[in-house]
């Protein structure tokens, strides 16, 4: 969603600062157009209440 891409994108990350397994898959994310979002979602923090995880799951409802 825009509200977790204000915070989570790559420009705000310093890969110096991070391991370097991190640091290898963010630069490999960007290489493959990924976000945040899209290898985290849920992980970080608790999903927001009322989430629905299948709605924007491949093949989900938005999809088509």
């Amino acid at each position: 969603s825009r509200e977790c891409r204000n915070c989570h994108n790559f420009e705000s990350m310093d890969f110096e600062r991070q391991e370097s397994r991190s640091a290898d898959r963010h630069e490999e994310a960007i290489e493959k157009g990924y976000t945040c979002i899209d290898c985290h979602k849920g992980i970080a923090h608790t999903l927001p209440e009322g989430y629905d995880p299948g709605e924007d799951a491949p093949g989900g409802e938005d999809e088509g």
